[in-house]
């Protein structure tokens, strides 16, 4: 990995939280303004984003169990 792609790399504290919370609130505003092409886009971005979401938690899950059972090894 060079240096500036570990620059540009993103670390997400909770996951992708912020990043569900956007796009939801951006799907309310598409409905409400009847705006298709809007309401889709962003109906493929939350899809993503609770994806990453859902891996983000289960490897959060794993990790903590992990360490849990490393820590009972000794």
């Amino acid at each position: 990995m060079t240096k500036a792609s570990t620059f540009y790399k993103r670390n997400y504290t909770n996951g992708y939280q912020q990043k569900v919370e956007y796009w939801s609130l951006q799907i309310s505003i598409a409905a409400k303004y009847d705006n298709v092409e809007k309401l889709e886009l962003a109906k493929s971005k939350l899809n993503y984003f609770t994806d990453k979401q859902i891996d983000y938690v289960n490897q959060k899950e794993h990790d903590i169990l992990a360490e849990r059972i490393g820590a009972l090894k000794y």
